[in-house]
């Protein structure tokens, strides 16, 4: 990782150019320092709270699916519920351990106290550095995120690939459940579950809430999210592959486009297809070994035309109050529209593709 910054490929997309030695300038030493205090704060909750190894987590809820599958909606929309807690960006980035949280509730309280002043500068450096990237996917401090990402504090995350485009560093973690060692998925695994543990620790110490969860690199995970949490419930949305392939080619350009300003290489867009049509194959297939009768299938269109009936179909499945009005709430607060740009795949694309996911045909 350290060595593999920069590459001495004049056609990588990590060759040096300005923006990718601005972005290491600026980010590395952040990051580097992020990493260290979090590790500590993390060891640290093993002497002052150890208590969190035994917290429970009962049926969790993972919205698994492919990117741009509506699984943000989704995901915003049930966590309006008090049925459900879930990680916020804030915490991911800055409290994952069980000390951080209580120091940061403390302080917010604080700052509240004296006029949120501290929440105000937060929110204002925060439209700086990702206010464009608000446009393609709602994100916030303060709003719920994807869990994925606090894989980073134990470099175990395949978020970690946009950060060294153009490389195989990661090609194993982006195949988990098929290319990692069993020792490698056991290790990261438990690593995630420890960090979910000290999330209901704080938040959810009873287990009043059902863990929520939206991740769309579980679906490589199936399989080994079924060795720590075997009573959970899965959400998986599907949408027309002509849509979501390419549109997470798109979004995956805009993400890489942070860190360099080499354009994406037609070499690298194919092997981003390839994985996808993996992962479809790959969550399909495991959902139905481990989680056969915990997973409910859901159409997109209906889900984002808020069809009564799916939504219906969700509460059921979740045991949770009909959430219709919930999605309708949701909706009209975040007015939120990605501005992800792309063009549909062909006809002969969208035929090639499903001749090896066969089950997307109803969808697509």
């Amino acid at each position: 990782m350290v060595f593999g910054v920069f590459s001495f490929n004049r056609k990588n997309m990590r060759w040096f150019n300005l923006r990718r030695i601005a972005t290491c300038l600026f980010l590395l030493p952040i990051f580097a320092v992020q990493l260290l205090i979090n590790n500590l704060f993390l060891l640290l909750d093993y002497i002052f709270f150890p208590q969190f190894l035994w917290q429970k987590t009962k049926k969790p809820v993972f919205i698994i699916a492919a990117p741009r599958s509506a699984t943000t909606y989704l995901f915003h929309a049930l966590a309006e519920s008090d049925n459900f807690t879930y990680f916020k960006l804030w915490e991911i980035i800055f409290a994952p351990s069980i000390c951080q949280k209580y120091l940061a509730v403390f302080a917010l309280r604080v700052d509240k106290v004296i006029g949120n002043p501290f929440k105000k500068a937060i929110l204002f450096i925060e439209n700086i550095l990702i206010g464009k990237l608000k446009k393609i996917h709602l994100i916030g401090l303060n709003l719920p995120e994807e869990d994925e990402a606090v894989l980073l504090w134990s470099l175990s995350s395949f978020y970690l690939n946009f950060f060294y485009p153009d490389s195989n560093f990661f090609d194993d973690l982006v195949l988990f459940d098929d290319k990692l060692k069993p020792k490698q998925k056991t290790r990261i695994m438990r690593s995630y579950a420890r960090y979910v543990k000290r999330h209901n620790f704080v938040f959810n110490r009873k287990g009043e809430k059902q863990y929520l969860s939206k991740n769309p690199l579980m679906m490589c995970k199936v399989e080994s999210l079924a060795t720590i949490y075997p009573d959970a419930l899965i959400l998986n949305i599907n949408r027309s592959i002509a849509k979501t392939l390419p549109s997470t080619l798109e979004l995956n350009r805009n993400l890489y486009a942070l860190f360099t300003s080499r354009s994406v290489p037609k070499e690298l867009n194919e092997k981003t297809l390839r994985v996808l049509i993996e992962w479809y194959k790959m969550a399909e297939k495991n959902m139905k070994a481990h989680f056969s009768n915990q997973h409910l299938k859901i159409d997109f269109i209906q889900l984002v035309n808020q069809n009564e009936q799916e939504v219906n179909r969700i509460s059921t499945f979740l045991g949770t109050p009909p959430s219709l009005l919930l999605l309708k709430k949701k909706t009209m607060n975040t007015k939120h529209k990605s501005a992800n740009n792309y063009d549909d795949l062909s006809d002969e694309q969208l035929m090639s593709a499903l001749e090896e996911i066969p089950f997307m045909k109803h969808y697509s």
